[in-house]
């Protein structure tokens, strides 16, 4: 388990090490443009994606070894072919809306929207293959893969922004060459198993399970982007620059999270399958657990972690850095819902909340920021996973008095 975690916790060491030399590289206006076209992330990443891999992990305890090797060339071939077409999709649709829709906008739009864009698409096999060695317990070789996959991104980045000195376009630079790099390393190692004859299994039934997913959790933009795309408007580029440091800083508790979540992922999943209830709340108790105690650390001492990783350039960032290290918490309590919501096999019941949530936030984010500018997308940061939290809960609740959709499952 320890592996897990490690595999995440140090690309990320190495980041908040590299990461005084970046800010003392790069202006506002750099963290600002970076920081608003990476904001789009969480709206075109699901659908590129199309929540494909969350399938594999959902099935994987259903299937026999024969089935994984299928289901898994199956995706492969899905996350090379339909991501990329998706992401052009995307792409000119993006352009299109900042080009036509926002022709107030204070910041250039090439060559930044497609190097973000772009990157996306590359992850896909690299988070299957993630996804496959966590299911087979393979831990050696998911720490392999995982440092390697986010050394490459720091070190490319450091040696774009802080020895070529390009400011934002070495920090989205960096990310897509990285991205670029294992996507090719990984499409060659697995060649043979993409090629994979699938006669039983074909994209289509995978794709017809996902839309709800990959419509869901592209609504998921609205608490974590909507908030950087929409104080853009305010026109103070100095503070914005100053909220995307915030928004970077607090990202490495995210990642910690995320690390923490996905290395009890397939336990969690295991445990809703075989209906082992005292298990599953154990591990979402010491998930929670271990979030609190970091999170409350971050918190307490986040003017001197600032002024660290910024060499003192962004200490400002500060009370917006304390208001969403809150949210990794509420984040961390929706997905626990969420994914149990996907494991029950309640895909609809997940697009019901994100429409649901996703509305109230497109309601009272902009009535939080006209009343208190960027503290007010800070908090609704936080308090926008509470609501989706809270949605889900009840609709799970309201489904348990109907007949279960799959009864081999559900409890």
């Amino acid at each position: 388990m320890l592996t897990y975690l490690g595999a995440s916790v140090v690309p990320m060491l190495l980041g908040l090490i590299a990461n005084p030399w970046i800010a003392s590289n790069m202006s506002p206006d750099d963290y600002a443009i970076s920081g608003y076209y990476t904001s789009f992330n969480n709206l075109l990443q699901p659908v590129i994606v199309f929540y494909m891999v969350h399938y594999f992990i959902k099935e994987y305890f259903r299937l026999d070894e024969a089935g994984r090797r299928q289901l898994f060339a199956v995706i492969a071939r899905g996350l090379i072919w339909f991501s990329g077409a998706v992401s052009l999709i995307c792409f000119v649709g993006l352009l299109g809306y900042v080009t036509l829709f926002k022709s107030d906008i204070t910041l250039p739009v090439m060559p930044y929207l497609p190097m973000a864009v772009f990157a996306l698409p590359l992850c896909g096999l690299l988070s299957l293959v993630q996804a496959r060695h966590r299911m087979e317990r393979k831990a050696a070789a998911f720490f392999r893969l995982t440092v390697i996959a986010g050394t490459a991104n720091i070190g490319l980045t450091v040696l774009f922004v802080v020895a070529a000195g390009w400011g934002a376009f070495g920090k989205l630079l960096g990310p897509l060459l990285a991205n670029a790099g294992v996507f090719v390393y990984l499409l060659a190692k697995y060649r043979d198993e993409i090629k994979l004859p699938t006669p039983d299994m074909g994209l289509g039934k995978i794709l017809r399970f996902c839309w709800p997913l990959a419509l869901s959790a592209m609504l998921g933009y609205f608490t974590n982007g909507f908030d950087r795309s929409y104080l853009e408007t305010l026109g103070d580029t100095e503070t914005y620059g100053n909220y995307i440091v915030a928004a970077v800083t607090a990202g490495y508790l995210t990642t910690f999270s995320t690390a923490v979540t996905n290395t009890f992922m397939p336990d969690l999943y295991e445990s809703v399958v075989r209906r082992q209830w005292r298990r599953y709340a154990g591990f979402i108790a010491l998930n929670m657990g271990c979030l609190a105690v970091v999170v409350g650390v971050f918190i307490a001492f986040c003017p001197l972690i600032l002024d660290i990783l910024t060499k003192g350039c962004y200490v400002d960032a500060t009370p917006y850095c304390r208001i969403i290290a809150i949210s990794t918490l509420t984040s961390a309590i929706y997905f626990i819902i969420n994914n149990y919501t996907i494991t029950t096999n309640r895909p609809r019941l997940y697009l019901a909340t994100s429409l649901i949530g996703s509305a109230g936030v497109v309601i009272a984010m902009p009535a939080m920021i006209r009343a208190y500018g960027f503290y007010g997308g800070a908090w609704m940061t936080v308090l926008s996973f509470v609501g989706f939290a809270a949605v889900n809960m009840i609709l799970l609740s309201l489904s348990r008095r109907q007949p279960s959709p799959t009864t081999n499952t559900e409890p």
